[in-house]
This record gives structure tokens, sequence and C-alpha cells, in this order.
């Protein structure tokens, strides 16, 4: 018999060492459901078991693991980067030190607007790699949502031409607008902005660069990419995103891919698991997540930061097609489908 993916992921991570649930996320690339839905099959089959906060594998499992030639996971992760495929290097370190004071003076993220901050070393990192790439030196750099303050990173470096922030959370708007009158920015401009709304047109053709972190709904997505794509100046400009595995599926990634390229946009990089979220631990289970409600059994809090995405670069290859937009969702639609386990309806 032919296990799914995940199945022999899960088999594989847990024939190295007992894991908890939080732990085993992080060593697969299906979708929450489907995780949710393999684990509670192989406790019910007697292939793991769970002791406290851990999941082991049993004898049954072993044997299954064995007879379909798996061995244990070996981490190959570099020790370094992290994954990330870049290190901190040059200015960078004093970016991520001069960062890490700002963004500690932070609104908390909240639900209302499916708020998640990534970590400061990620958010830095994203920096990095956009200067790796020719995307950030006298760019005129556009984003649509600022929760992880990508902008400021930005503004740190000093080599951006010019900085907008387009943001619908007026906490965030006076935030970084304050950050850029304390350091004297004069290239680094927010406006409250719901990206629901049509782009303003002194908005329109003005950009290099574009980065968001949107939402994982097909709607919402292309929405996002959409407002983006009619940001930019033309073929060779860039932009940049994060996509789960956890609450965009296979199937869900084919339709994003493809509306990516009916854009006239290339992908040109996707780097695993590039950016690690540091979500609330005791509140995503109190208050009650779906991945909460649809696991197996009560979960223990969360011992790590396992809610991660992919970091997706673009390439226009030619001037940015804007597809017409249908049915742009009025409230939590933008946020919520059947796949957003970790996002409140």
């Amino acid at each position: 018999m032919k296990l799914n993916r995940t199945r022999k992921q899960i088999l594989r991570a847990l024939m190295a060492k007992p894991s908890t649930f939080w732990e085993l996320i992080k060593e697969q690339d299906g979708h929450l459901a489907h995780f949710t839905q393999v684990m509670e099959e192989m406790l019910a089959l007697g292939l793991a078991r769970c002791e406290g906060s851990y999941i082991y594998l049993t004898g049954k499992g072993k044997k299954e693991a064995r007879d379909q030639g798996l061995s244990p996971l070996q981490p190959l992760t570099c020790p370094t980067c992290g994954g990330k495929t870049v290190t901190l290097q040059g200015i960078f370190p004093r970016v991520l030190k001069e960062f890490e004071e700002i963004a500690r003076q932070r609104p908390p993220a909240i639900v209302e607007f499916d708020q998640g901050y990534v970590d400061t070393m990620s958010t830095v990192a994203r920096v990095a790699i956009m200067y790796q790439r020719g995307d950030l030196e006298n760019q005129d750099i556009l984003l649509i949502g600022d929760d992880d303050l990508t902008s400021i990173a930005i503004a740190l470096t000093g080599m951006a031409r010019h900085i907008t922030v387009l943001e619908v959370d007026d906490r965030l708007v006076e935030f970084i607008d304050l950050q850029a009158r304390k350091k004297g920015w004069t290239n680094l401009s927010v406006y409250r902005y719901d990206v629901r709304h049509p782009l303003p047109r002194e908005f329109q053709g003005r950009y290099d660069t574009f980065l968001i972190d949107p939402v994982e709904t097909l709607p919402g997505i292309r929405l996002f990419l959409s407002r983006c794509a009619m940001s930019l100046r033309g073929k060779g400009s860039a932009g940049y995103f994060g996509l789960t595995h956890l609450e965009a599926s296979r199937d869900k990634w084919y339709f994003i891919q493809k509306l990516i390229l009916d854009m006239n946009f290339v992908i040109t990089d996707i780097i695993h698991n590039f950016q690690e979220y540091e979500l609330e631990r005791e509140g995503f289970v109190s208050k009650n997540y779906p991945l909460v409600q649809r696991a197996f059994g009560p979960l223990p809090v969360p011992d790590t930061n396992w809610y991660t995405s992919n970091f997706f670069r673009l390439e226009a290859v030619a001037k940015p097609r804007v597809p017409e937009q249908e049915n742009i969702p009025a409230g939590r639609e933008l946020y919520f489908d059947d796949e957003a386990y970790a996002t409140l309806p």
C-alpha cells in the first residue's frame, strides 16, 4: 500500500523522536485540515499513541514505517541561516537590533484583521532577500498591510527611494507614522486603506517592488495580488508575498500559481518555511480556533512557533495584467474558508 505524503512525513518524524502535536506540524507539508485527519487515522489504527504532551510511534507504526522503506528523519536545515538562504551580515545585524527595539512597542495583533506577526528575524531576512535580489536599493516599494512592520525594517537600511504603506488598521497607521516622524524618514509614507476598495490613482503604476502577507482565501489573495499588480511600473518589476501550506492546500496553490502566470508574472523563488509566526500560545487553545476544535483530542499549549509560511518572489515579464474583480467579500469571507484552521471565523 502506498501511503500519502503526510502520513509518511509523520512516520519518519516520529521514528526520529517523540514529538508534540505542534512540532509535528512543522515536519510535514500538508494543510492543517488534512494533517489533523491523518493524525486521527494514525491514532485510530494504533500506529501512534499520545502520552502527556507527546506523540509516540507504536510497534505497529514502526513496522509500517519499515515496510514502507522509511528511515528516521535527519535534520538537514542549515544551522546558520535556518533555511532562509541568507544570513544577516553587513548592515543587517544593526538593522535587526534597531528593528527589535521598535517592534517591541507595536500594537498587539488583533483577530479583526487576521493579524499574526512574524518574528523579527523573519522580517529583517525578508529585507535582506530583497537587497540580495536587487529589489531594494533606489526602489519605490509598496506594502499593502504591514502588521509585521517590514516598512520600518526597510527604512532602517536607508536604501529604498520611497516606501508607501497602505494599512487598514488605524493603530498601525499611527504607529508607523510616529516612527517615521521620530526617525526623520521623509521617504516613508503610510495611509489608511482597505484592500476591498479600488486602488487610488495616485498609487497606480508608481512602484518597482511590492511586498504583502495576504489572507489565504482565493478571493482574498486574488484581491491583494490584483491591487499590487496595478501599482507596478511594468516589465521587470518584482513582488514578494508569503503563502502557507498550512491553510492553503496544493489545490489552492495550483489556482494561485495559475493566477500569477495569467497576470504576466513568473515565480522566481519559493523559500520553504521562510517565515515563522509568533502566534499567541495559551490564547490559541483557549479561543478554540478551528484547529483546536477539530483535533483528535484536547491539545496542549503550543511549545514552539509552529505556524510558518513560504516566501515567494515574483517578477513581471510584461506589463502586469489585472484580472476583473468579482464578488469581493464584504465580511469575514475575505479571511476565512474551509482550510482556515488557524483563523477565527
